[in-house]
C-alpha cells in the first residue's frame, strides 16, 4: 500500500442519565475513516459512483488522544502502515483533528469548510466574491493580507468581529490550506493504477451521516459514554466489513471487547424484538433486526 488517506469530523449527540449531569445535555462523537484510494462504477444511467477502497472507520466519545491512539489501532489492523508512502489528513480546522503532535500526514484543510468559512463570515456580496477568487487561485498570503485590510477599514463591529474570525481560522490553518496535489511533493501510485485513482478527498460529510448520523440521533435519542461507544463501534464494523474491529472501554487504554466476546464476556446479550416498524429505506436496519441476537454477528 503506498497511499492512505484519512478523513475525520465530528457529530454531537445528545446524552442521558448520569453522564448528561457530568458532561452536559450533548457531547461530540469523534468520527474518522481511513481508505486508501477511489474507485469509480459507472451506474446503469451513466453516472459514476465513487467507492472508497479498504475503508476503515472508528467512532467515539473518547479524548482527542485516546481517539488517535484507538484509530491508529483500527488502521493498523487494516493496513501496513510501514509500507505507506503518502498519508494525507483531511478535517475542518477542529484542534482534535488538525493539530496532532504526533502526525507524520500531510494535513489538508477540508474544501468544504475552507469554502463555507467566507460565507458564514462575510456580509458583504463584493467582499465575499474578491475573498473567495484569491482562496481558489491559491493566493493564500494576500487572501490574508486582504481580510486584514477590511478589517481596518470596515466600521461595524459585528463584521469585524466576524472577519477577525476568518483571519483566525486561516491564519492557523494556513499550511493545510493548499490541496496536498498541488504542493509539489511525489505522489506514488495507488496498489492497482487504472482502477484505484487518488482521492480527492472531501468524503467525510455523508460518512457521518452513514456511521452514526442516520441510527444514532433523531427520534429524541439519548446515549450514555460508554453504550454510545459500543453502538459506535457495531456500526463502524457493520458499514465498512472490517473484521478487525474492537469495542473499547471508554476507561481503558486499550480495546478490551471484540464484538465477537461479547456474548461469552457479557452473558447472553440482548434479543431484540421480532415486531418492528423501521422504513423501507432503511434496509440494513432490518437486516441487522432480523438476526436473533447481535452478539452472534461474526465481526
Amino acid at each position: 500500500m503506498d497511499c492512505c488517506y484519512e478523513e475525520a469530523d465530528g457529530d454531537w449527540l445528545k446524552l442521558q442519565g448520569k453522564d448528561r449531569e457530568k458532561y452536559g445535555s450533548s457531547k461530540e462523537m469523534k468520527i474518522g475513516i481511513a481508505y486508501d484510494g477511489v474507485i469509480h462504477h459507472r451506474t446503469k444511467d451513466g453516472k459514476i459512483r465513487r467507492e472508497l477502497d479498504n475503508k476503515v472507520a472508528y467512532a467515539s466519545f473518547e479524548s482527542a488522544s485516546d481517539f488517535r491512539r484507538h484509530k491508529e489501532a483500527v488502521i493498523a489492523s487494516m493496513y501496513d502502515t510501514d509500507e505507506i508512502e503518502l498519508r494525507v489528513k483531511n478535517g475542518d480546522g477542529a484542534q482534535w483533528i488538525q493539530k496532532d503532535p504526533d502526525c507524520k500526514c500531510i494535513c489538508v484543510l477540508d474544501e468544504y469548510h475552507r469554502n463555507k468559512k467566507i460565507t458564514e463570515c462575510v456580509s458583504d456580496q463584493n467582499i465575499a466574491d474578491e475573498l473567495r477568487k484569491l482562496l481558489l487561485s491559491e493566493q493564500y498570503q494576500l487572501l490574508l493580507d486582504t481580510i486584514e485590510a477590511y478589517i481596518n477599514s470596515v466600521d461595524d463591529e459585528i463584521q469585524v468581529k466576524k472577519l477577525r474570525e476568518l483571519y483566525r481560522y486561516y491564519s492557523e490553518n494556513f499550511e493545510a490550506l493548499p490541496d496536498y496535489y498541488s504542493r509539489g511533493i511525489r505522489i506514488p501510485d495507488t496498489r492497482e493504477p487504472g482502477v484505484v485513482h487518488h482521492a480527492k478527498l472531501g468524503s467525510m460529510e455523508s460518512n457521518v451521516f452513514t456511521l452514526i448520523g442516520n441510527r444514532m440521533k433523531g427520534g429524541r435519542a439519548c446515549w450514555s459514554v460508554n453504550g454510545g461507544n459500543r453502538l459506535a463501534a457495531l456500526l463502524c464494523s457493520y458499514h465498512t466489513g472490517n473484521s478487525n474491529y474492537s469495542i473499547v472501554d471508554n476507561n481503558s487504554d486499550m480495546p478490551i471487547l471484540s464484538a465477537s466476546k461479547i456474548k461469552t464476556s457479557c452473558g447472553n446479550g440482548y434479543e431484540p424484538k421480532q415486531m418492528h416498524n423501521i422504513p423501507s429505506s432503511m434496509k440494513w436496519l432490518k437486516r441487522i433486526s432480523a438476526l436473533k441476537s447481535l452478539t452472534n454477528i461474526n465481526f
